[in-house]
């Protein structure tokens, strides 16, 4: 039997519904399944287990001393979450779609260890993507990624890469660094060059993938103006 959680939203919502009043081991031993807009914690808490996401997109940011707020990473189908790193969350873990979730047990160590290390890598590609790139740049970069970890594979061919895309543009905008009318303004300019494809937000088309990397890669503009 599938199990939905209420939703338990960010504190850039409306109101905060609590998904579980116990622990957060008790509470995912019962649900494998969580809707869009849980929180699974939040930073500052204590820190709890750690689980390994099979399906779905989470988004872990933390939020600065004057509230706003920056994606940190966005973690995919095989990405963990909750890995610790002291007595107190370091972020805050919010899903962006239906995920399936995994508690991860004792004796799986050396995984978490590995998801560490790769997630570190990530971070880091991401400092370098908000110190040195253009918006542009920035953009492209980002549709390169989120489509290589969320292609719809049954729907890649003639050099067509269609993904969904679970970030809205406001979540895009806090990952990247940049304004929503910035990040906006890009994809329709990246639309109009015929470089990408959407009728609906959530699922775009990648059309000219060379085209994208020159961009993401600062070596060409591809005529996008």
């Amino acid at each position: 039997m599938l199990h939905v959680l209420p939703v338990r939203t960010s504190s850039s919502s409306q109101s905060s519904i609590p998904v579980s009043q116990g622990p957060q081991s008790s509470f995912f031993k019962q649900h494998d399944f969580v809707a869009p807009g849980t929180v699974l914690f939040y930073q500052g808490e204590p820190a709890g287990p750690q689980y390994r996401l099979s399906q779905g997109c989470i988004a872990l940011s933390q939020t600065l001393a004057d509230g706003r707020r920056q994606i940190v990473d966005i973690v995919g189908p095989g990405g963990l979450v909750g890995i610790p790193l002291g007595d107190r969350n370091r972020m805050t873990a919010e899903t962006l779609s239906y995920c399936h979730i995994e508690r991860y047990q004792a004796d799986e160590i050396g995984k978490i260890y590995s998801a560490m290390a790769e997630a570190m890598m990530r971070i880091e590609a991401h400092t370098m993507l908000l110190g040195r790139k253009t918006a542009p740049e920035r953009v492209a970069t980002a549709i390169l990624d989120l489509s290589a970890r969320f292609a719809r594979a049954q729907r890649v061919n003639r050099g067509c890469r269609i993904f969904n895309l679970y970030l809205g543009r406001g979540d895009l905008a806090d990952w990247l660094g940049l304004s929503l009318e910035t990040v906006s303004r890009w994809f329709t300019r990246l639309k109009r060059a015929g470089l990408i494809d959407f009728e609906d937000p959530e699922i775009v088309t990648l059309l000219d993938l060379p085209a994208l990397q020159a961009i993401a890669d600062g070596a060409a503009s591809a005529g996008v103006a």
